[in-house]
């Protein structure tokens, strides 16, 4: 799977630092990805989300690539079904941007990670000037689409939650946008509106975005954000 060979997934695994002891929560686990980068190091993952659909995909994956570990759960996101303290290590990627309530997201992941345990949420980033034009075209690809922070955003989401930022990493990525829609199952029509988005966009958006155009063939960069949270 492409997805599997992505970098932010080895900077999620070292700011988790899994290990054979670790009880695993992968929050907004969609297909499970997050999880499936632990699995081989650690006990147990408990893939959790509140789309059915994403969850069988994740659990034919897991048998696809024999992560006998990982089970997959419907749930609340906002009203976890474990008890307090159940997870040594709790991972979250790709899903802060959608959550609505992200502040009382980060305090439920608080509450069933045990003293001692880590949180790791991976998520693009923007800046002052990429802000409103990713995060505008992010929401016409994926409706869902909340925010994409600005990094010193973060700690304005995890302070009043109960926790603090003990390490941050971030990384570059350049995506395809065939890709980048194709991941995302963007109809035609709309794909095109994308594109055309991108090519208005404004001479400094393009270049902190680094935006290359070859006839069809359209590619850019973005940030991506690691936090390994703990308790404040």
């Amino acid at each position: 799977m492409e997805e599997l060979r992505e970098a932010s997934l080895e900077m999620l695994v070292e700011l988790a630092r899994p290990t054979s002891h670790d009880n695993v929560l992968d929050y907004a686990a969609g297909a499970g990805i997050a999880g499936f980068a632990v699995a081989p190091d650690v006990r147990h993952v408990e893939a959790a989300d509140e789309l059915p659909d994403t969850l069988d995909e994740g659990a034919r994956l897991a048998g696809e690539l024999g992560l006998v570990n990982v089970s997959f759960s419907l749930v609340d996101l906002y009203a976890l079904p474990y008890e307090a303290g159940f997870f040594s290590l709790v991972v979250c990627r790709n899903a802060l941007h959608l959550l609505p309530e992200p502040v009382t997201a980060l305090a439920e992941l608080l509450r069933v990670t045990s003293g001692g345990g880590r949180i790791v949420i991976i998520d693009p980033v923007v800046d002052a000037v990429t802000d409103k034009a990713f995060n505008d075209l992010a929401r016409l690809r994926e409706p869902a689409h909340r925010r994409h922070y600005r990094p010193e955003e973060l700690d304005g989401l995890v302070a009043p939650a109960g926790l603090r930022i003990k390490e941050r990493r971030q990384l570059r990525r350049t995506i395809d946008l065939d890709y980048w829609l194709q991941a995302a199952a963007v109809p035609p029509a709309k794909a095109e509106l994308i594109r055309g988005r991108l090519k208005g966009f404004p001479p400094d958006v393009q270049a902190a975005m680094d935006l290359a155009f070859a006839d069809r063939l359209v590619s850019f960069s973005y940030d991506i954000c690691g936090v390994r949270l703990e308790r404040a």
